[in-house]
């Protein structure tokens, strides 16, 4: 007899998911890299894409090469490109409709270096000037917060 799935638990669903989101970044990645002749774009990564749950949207996630002039540039680049990159997936993507493309600045890597930074400035306001980092002790399971 089959255990029945937790609340909400999806496993065929979110499979389907992770390889449609799988097969978008690839081809989102392979028409921005390959196709797209605009010089806006620069040195353009696609990083990641995000699929909703229902399938009808898909976020696109990009880095470039460059300061914030240059993510400008790429960012109204892509915009114009959508369609065309759309079109592209369009036979590759087998669902009742065609998930509508959004593209957006992936900030995450910033994010890390500037969480870096506040650590390493916590660190040399200690009394040995972080010469001796202390690992995070471990609690264990069950522990309060």
């Amino acid at each position: 007899m089959p255990t029945p799935n937790p609340k909400g638990a999806n496993p065929k669903g979110a499979s389907r998911k992770k390889r449609m989101e799988s097969l978008l970044h690839r081809e989102i990645a392979t028409c921005v890299q390959q196709e797209l002749r605009d010089p806006r774009l620069g040195f353009i990564t696609i990083v990641r894409v995000e699929l909703t749950a229902d399938l009808h949207q898909v976020k696109a996630f990009f880095t470039v090469l460059g300061d914030a002039s240059q993510r400008k540039l790429a960012s109204k680049a892509l915009e114009q490109a959508r369609g065309f990159v759309q079109n592209r997936y369009a036979g590759v993507v087998k669902t009742k409709s065609l998930p509508m493309l959004a593209f957006a600045y992936d900030d995450v890597e910033e994010r890390r270096h500037g969480m870096d930074d506040l650590i390493r400035r916590a660190r040399l306001t200690d009394s040995d000037g972080g010469a001796n980092p202390e690992k995070a002790a471990e609690k264990p399971p069950g522990a309060p917060d």
